[in-house]
């Protein structure tokens, strides 16, 4: 599913009795050019989200008052200038226009035109969820329609203005050699609006076949007129068509028909309705003298449906980044710069790294956004700035073409927090206060109701205690970006290249109170693998790779492994990943890359001191890890001694230990790898402090042995075995034991590393 997770949903049935009033709109949101279509009792829609990535996505329903985000007909549009921002170009307003979604034989069609292009892309996938598209390019076709007549003949209706067709092959493969095209004839906005004079005479076609009959929908904006649904009528495909007004109420129009399986008929048209964007209606409608007509002529402002419409529309989520995927209601502005953002970087957090300088916040990559809601929501962050450089600016944005952003900004090493606004064509600070921490709240309050906005801005120290900043900004929707309004975490360099920041989180709600998590099913806790599931007992001994299996939900996840693929030769736990090997000993965890994790639900039997004895190996002297209990870390981090001899030896063990202090109880202990590479088999906890290790791990005689040369005095660092740095020593390599026992004074096992690389020597104190 490329960067974005798949997920399965499960939503009322729409068979039960109409149990609720909900109100137009359906959502209140920005989900324009609206198309629909139902698979038994399943209904999918597909939306315009012009120069975002993802692109196309697929929203399904079971009730239809609640929607949700089950795909994207495609991860990347195209990889130019333009919908990369690069060489000054972007692709704002453009990417993948109104799109036509329908279902054939077994598989789901969307079709989509471009203006970034100058094609018209053809999807297909057999499951909308998580199955594979694949892409057939035709030319460029404004606003189409596709069309599979029950002849076996498909069919593309599009065009502005006059509404044309062509013909392709019976597998949608590509335009059919030798196949018909032209106008269709009768299909005149002037004769079924009933004027000459428009703003836009007709567009976004939509074609349907009803108890054998052909019904064409078009969108016609009449001068002094609100946008105004048509509908056209032929006995046959290509033949000769009337037509008139469906609905011309409200600026409700542009979208298609479609029935349920009870045999009630519904339109799916939206509204252009200011800063929030182009938001979606739901019209019952019925049929009269063989002619679809809007039930009282009107886009009624409620109506009895099974479920009511859940809070934020199920299409935003409040995220943790605890996930290895992004939730599908996330979109990049333009394609992602893959390389410079991470969730493993630092789990449980999004990482944007800054990979050149931009002067504006619309030039700058890695802008990640959700759309926004009405007639009210709040979205806020918790930021980490600790590794921004001098000109960095990093935070949240209200993005369109009017636009204002709240942020943090490292000038002369110091930090500030700043609120822009802006238009299409600059931004300008427009409020600055100190700040003297690196992590920062920032908050955009956003008040939507239908044709006008505002948004105000925010930051906190604690999360609780907010003060604002700048002023409120007065929204506009403009045909610049041509989309509603979006929450934008966003981080860019206007100086140096490299820094780069943490997003702890992302909350949005109704309010300031009130976090909207998309959840599909109840939460299953993470387990021991164990046949029992019991927890592992402490004091006692775990092996590696018996780490926890995974729940279902919100933290649930028991392992971070950096790639799907395992490494090893051993395939115990198949199907996760993890790289585990065979050897002597039995089965080891190894391939063990920075910031990778393994967790292990356990039972401390009782609360006190314990000594953790670990297994581990690695050929370099960069590696080390860390544990913590409960997301607090109970060890720093701890280095690995490196192998004595050969630079890929990762069969040579050591025991490392930590002294910690553990609570009584049931507990989720984690093991980070904090420096790569190595490999590990078991730990072992035993009680009281500096406790003996009972199965040390037994060393040939010639290992032990030290072997040195004189080389010069140089510098040394000694490290205790938990890899607590104790000092600095100089020796020309003869007397390292001794200068060694000099500084540490007291009998014990340590490792020396010199300053200007060379052999890592373990040195045993004995007197």
């Amino acid at each position: 599913m490329g960067w974005f997770k798949s997920l399965g949903i499960s939503l009322a049935c729409f068979c039960v009795a109409n149990a609720a009033t909900v109100s137009n709109p359906i959502i209140w949101a920005d989900v324009p050019d609206v198309s629909t279509t139902r698979v038994d009792d399943t209904y999918y829609m597909v939306s315009t989200t012009m120069h975002f990535a993802p692109g196309v996505p697929v929203m399904k329903s079971t009730d239809l008052a609640n929607w949700r985000t089950v795909g994207y007909a495609y991860q990347t549009l195209t990889n130019n200038d333009n919908q990369n921002l690069e060489n000054g170009k972007d692709a704002y307003g453009k990417g993948s226009w109104a799109s036509s979604i329908r279902y054939h034989k077994g598989f789901f069609y969307v079709l989509t035109p471009s203006y970034t292009t100058g094609k018209t892309h053809l999807y297909k996938t057999d499951d909308v969820e998580s199955g594979n598209w694949s892409e057939v390019q035709l030319p460029f076709y404004h606003d189409p329609s596709l069309f599979f007549d029950d002849d076996g003949s498909v069919f593309v209706i599009y065009g502005g203005g006059e509404i044309s067709y062509v013909e392709l092959n019976s597998d949608a493969s590509g335009v059919k050699q030798g196949g018909r095209s032209g106008k269709l004839n009768g299909v005149n906005a002037e004769t079924a609006a009933g004027t000459s004079n428009f703003i836009v005479k007709q567009e976004g076609s939509q074609m349907f076949k009803v108890n054998g009959e052909y019904y064409l929908f078009t969108i016609s904006w009449p001068s002094g007129k609100c946008r105004t649904e048509l509908v056209y009528r032929s006995k046959t495909l290509l033949g000769e068509y009337t037509g008139k007004i469906f609905l011309q109420n409200n600026g409700v129009a542009q979208g298609g028909i479609f029935d349920t399986p009870e045999g009630n008929w519904y339109a799916m048209l939206f509204r252009d309705s200011g800063p929030v964007g182009r938001i979606p209606y739901l019209v019952p409608m019925k049929w009269e003298n063989g002619w679809p007509v809007a039930e009282n002529g009107s886009a009624p402002e409620t109506l009895n449906l099974p479920n009511e419409t859940a809070v934020g529309y199920n299409l935003v989520t409040s995220d943790d980044f605890t996930s290895d995927a992004l939730a599908l209601e996330w979109q990049w502005n333009h394609n992602p710069d893959n390389k410079n953002w991470s969730l493993k970087a630092n789990p449980g957090n999004l990482r944007i790294t800054t990979s050149r300088v931009d002067s504006r916040i619309v030039t700058a990559k890695n802008t990640l956004t959700q759309r926004t809601f009405g007639p009210k929501c709040s979205g806020r962050i918790l930021l980490d700035g600790a590794h921004m450089k001098d000109g960095d600016i990093a935070g949240l944005v209200a993005l369109q073409d009017k636009k204002g952003f709240v942020g943090l900004t490292k000038e002369n090493g110091n930090y500030k927090v700043v609120m822009f606004e802006g238009d299409k064509d600059s931004e300008s600070q427009k409020a600055s206060a100190p700040f003297a921490s690196s992590k920062i709240y920032l908050r955009i309050d956003f008040d939507l109701p239908r044709d006008k906005g505002t948004a105000s801005f925010y930051y906190s120290e604690n999360g609780n205690s907010w003060t604002k900043i700048g002023s409120d900004v007065s929204l506009e929707y403009s045909l610049g970006m041509f989309v509603g309004y979006r929450f934008g975490l966003f981080n860019y360099a206007t100086k140096t290249a490299g820094g780069y920041v943490d997003f702890d989180w992302f909350k949005i709600g109704r309010n300031v109170s009130e976090e909207i998590y998309l959840d599909d099913e109840e939460p299953i806790p993470q387990t021991a693998h164990n046949a029992t599931q019991t927890p592992w007992a402490i004091p006692g001994k775990i092996e590696m790779e018996d780490f926890d299996d995974p729940g279902k939900g919100k933290d649930a996840q028991s392992y971070s492994e950096s790639d799907a693929e395992n490494h090893g030769d051993s395939d115990y736990r198949e199907g996760t990943g993890v790289d585990l090997y065979k050897k002597a000993t039995g089965i080891i965890v190894g391939y063990n890359a920075e910031g990778e994790w393994l967790e292990y639900t356990v039972n401390v039997k009782k609360a006190g001191d314990y000594t953790l004895f670990v297994a581990v190996a690695a050929a370099g002297s960069t590696s080390s890890f860390k544990f913590s209990l409960d997301s607090d870390d109970i060890t720093e981090e701890i280095a690995v001694p490196a192998a004595k001899e050969g630079e890929e030896n990762y069969d040579e063990y050591n025991k490392v230990k930590a002294n910690v202090t553990l609570p009584e109880g049931i507990h989720i202990l984690r093991f980070t790898v904090m420096g790569a590479w190595l490999d590990i088999d078991y730990i072992t906890f035993v009680s009281g402090k500096d406790a003996v290790d009972p199965e040390p791990i037994e060393k040939p005689s010639a290992i032990a042995k030290i072997h040195m040369q004189a080389t010069g005095v140089q510098k040394y660092r000694v490290f205790s075995l938990n890899g607590n740095l104790l000092g600095t020593i100089f020796s020309d390599g003869v007397n390292l034991v001794q200068s060694t026992r000099n500084l540490v004074g007291e009998r014990g096992v340590y490792i020396v590393k010199p300053s200007r690389g060379g052999m890592l020597q373990r040195i045993t104190i004995s007197k």
